[in-house]
C-alpha cells in the first residue's frame, strides 16, 4: 500500500508559507522507482506523476573572470542580459537522478554541419589567461554541440549532443525499469552575434538555423544512442488512435507500467514546425491544446494561472518552473515553487535542486521520486 504523508515538499525559513502550501498538497503520495508492485504500476497513469526537472542541465557556472568581464558592462548589455541570470550550474547527468530524483532535463543543442563552428569561445579573448580555442576533437567535427549561449556561457559537462545522451544511457542501462526521464531538446536559433555586427567583427559566431536536414540528422544522431526499444515516441503513445489526443480521449494517458526504463524527447525552439511535418517522428514537441497531437504543454511560468492548468493537466503533460535567472535563489523566494505545485503541473524545472549557499538555503526537490499528483 502506498503511505500517505503530509511532507514539506520544499525548503522555506517561513512557517507560514510552509502550511499553507502543506495544506494544498496534503494529499500528495509518494513513492520511488522500485516502490511500486505490479498491480499498482497498472493503475497509475503517467501523466498522474509528478517529476522534477533540471534547467539547462548540462551547463557548468561560467568562469568567474568572464562574469566579472561582463558584469562591467552591464548597463550595455540590457536587463535581459543580465550576467546574474547565468551564474548558475549543474551535476554531470549521473549525480543528478541518482542522488536528487531528476527525472527530467534539457539540452541546447546547437547545429554545427561542417564542425569547427564552436570551437573558439570569443568572450576569453578579453580575459588574460583564459583559451579561447577547445582542443576537443569533437569539437572539429559535425555534429551537434551544446553551450547555452555561444561565445559568452559556453561552460558545459557535455560538449556534444552525443556525449550527454551516452551519458544518460548508461544511467538508464544501469537503472533498469527507472521511472522514465523527459530530455528536453531546444533547437538553438540565436546567439549575440545574430543581432551584433560588432560582435561579428570580433569573430563571434552566428547560430545555425535548423532546417529539414538537420532535423533528420538531429534524430540520426539520438538514434545512435538510444535504440527503438528505449524511447517511448508519439507513433506508440498514439497507437491504432487517429491522434494523441483521440487516444488520450478515448482510453487516457499510458500507464507508466508501459514505460518504465524509457526515455522522453520533446522538441521545442528554433523552426520546429519543420518538425512537426514529419511522418512518424521520434520526439514528442511543445504545443498547444486545440492540436490533436500534443501531449505535452510549455507553461514556463504557471504564476495567476494555476487553476487553468490544474484543469489541462487532466489531458496533458505540462511542463513549467520553480525558478528562473538565479532569481529565486538570491532571494529565497519559493512563491514560483509554491505555484508549481498548486498548478499541478506534472514536469517542474529547477536549478535549485541543492542550494546555492553563496545567497540562500534555497532549494526545492520532492522527498521521493517521483511524487503523485493530487
Amino acid at each position: 500500500m502506498f503511505a500517505i504523508k503530509i511532507e514539506k515538499l520544499f525548503y522555506s525559513k517561513n512557517e507560514n508559507i510552509i502550511m499553507r502550501i502543506t495544506l494544498i498538497i496534503f494529499s500528495v503520495i509518494l513513492i520511488s522507482d522500485k516502490s511500486f508492485s505490479q498491480q499498482k504500476m497498472d493503475s497509475v497513469r503517467l501523466n498522474d506523476i509528478r517529476i522534477l526537472a533540471s534547467h539547462n542541465s548540462y551547463k557548468k557556472k561560467p568562469h568567474p573572470k568572464a562574469l566579472k568581464f561582463l558584469t562591467k558592462f552591464q548597463d550595455k548589455l540590457g536587463d535581459e542580459n543580465n550576467p546574474n541570470f547565468i551564474d548558475y550550474g549543474h551535476l554531470p547527468f549521473g549525480e543528478q537522478f541518482s542522488d536528487y530524483g531528476i527525472r527530467g532535463v534539457e539540452l541546447d543543442v546547437n547545429y554545427d554541419p561542417k564542425g569547427k563552428h564552436y570551437r573558439r569561445r570569443r568572450v576569453n579573448l578579453f580575459l588574460f589567461g583564459q583559451k579561447q580555442r577547445v582542443k576537443n576533437k569533437s569539437m572539429k567535427e559535425p555534429g551537434f554541440k551544446l553551450l547555452h549561449i555561444s561565445d559568452v556561457d559556453f561552460e558545459t559537462n557535455y560538449l556534444t549532443l552525443i556525449d550527454a545522451l551516452k551519458a544518460i544511457k548508461d544511467w538508464s542501462v544501469q537503472h533498469e525499469k527507472h521511472i522514465p526521464i523527459f530530455i528536453n531538446i531546444e533547437a538553438k536559433g540565436s546567439h549575440p552575434a545574430d543581432q551584433s555586427k560588432a560582435l561579428r567583427f570580433l569573430g563571434f559566431k552566428k547560430c545555425i538555423p535548423f532546417d529539414t536536414l538537420a532535423y533528420r540528422k538531429l534524430e540520426a544522431e539520438i538514434s545512435s544512442v538510444f535504440s527503438k526499444e528505449d524511447i517511448f515516441e508519439p507513433s506508440d503513445f498514439k497507437g491504432d488512435y487517429s491522434s494523441i489526443q483521440n487516444r488520450v480521449e478515448q482510453i487516457g494517458w499510458p500507464y507508466l507500467n508501459e514505460c518504465l526504463g524509457k526515455v522522453f524527447f520533446i522538441l521545442e525552439g528554433n523552426n520546429q514546425h519543420i518538425y512537426r511535418k514529419f511522418e512518424n517522428p521520434l520526439m514528442f514537441y511543445y504545443g498547444e491544446p486545440n492540436d490533436e497531437n500534443t501531449a505535452f504543454l510549455l507553461r514556463n511560468n504557471s504564476e495567476g494561472i494555476e487553476d487553468e492548468l490544474y484543469k489541462l493537466s487532466n489531458s496533458f503533460m505540462i511542463r513549467t518552473r520553480s525558478d528562473a535567472g538565479t532569481v529565486q535563489s538570491r532571494n529565497n523566494d519559493y512563491s514560483k515553487w509554491e505555484s508549481a505545485l498548486k498548478s499541478n503541473a506534472q514536469i517542474i524545472s529547477t536549478d535549485y535542486y541543492q542550494a546555492d549557499q553563496r545567497w540562500s538555503n534555497y532549494k526545492v526537490g520532492f522527498k521521493q521520486i517521483p511524487s503523485l499528483r493530487e
